[in-house]
């Protein structure tokens, strides 16, 4: 399985969850598997889908949130 085989199963899973997409490849990957209005594409914000989604999950806890982020982007704002 590759990523973006793995990103549509998270699509297809997600239904109508949102689901947040780090800067570069995880946005690519999130856009190819099927665009909708519930994919957020965080360009210009390396290291922050992870913030953005943690501060959906607290503001609508019940919505469930998925998170495509990359290592680097992880990394860069995990504090």
């Amino acid at each position: 399985m590759n990523r973006l085989e793995a990103t549509r199963i998270v699509v297809e899973l997600a239904g109508d969850a949102p689901i947040i997409a780090s800067l570069g490849h995880p946005a690519y990957d999130l856009f190819a598997a099927g665009d909708r209005p519930e994919n957020l594409y965080t360009w210009g914000s390396m290291g922050l889908a992870s913030s953005i989604g943690l501060g959906l999950a607290l503001a609508r806890p019940d919505l469930r949130v998925f998170v495509l982020d990359g290592d680097g982007s992880l990394l860069m704002n995990l504090g």
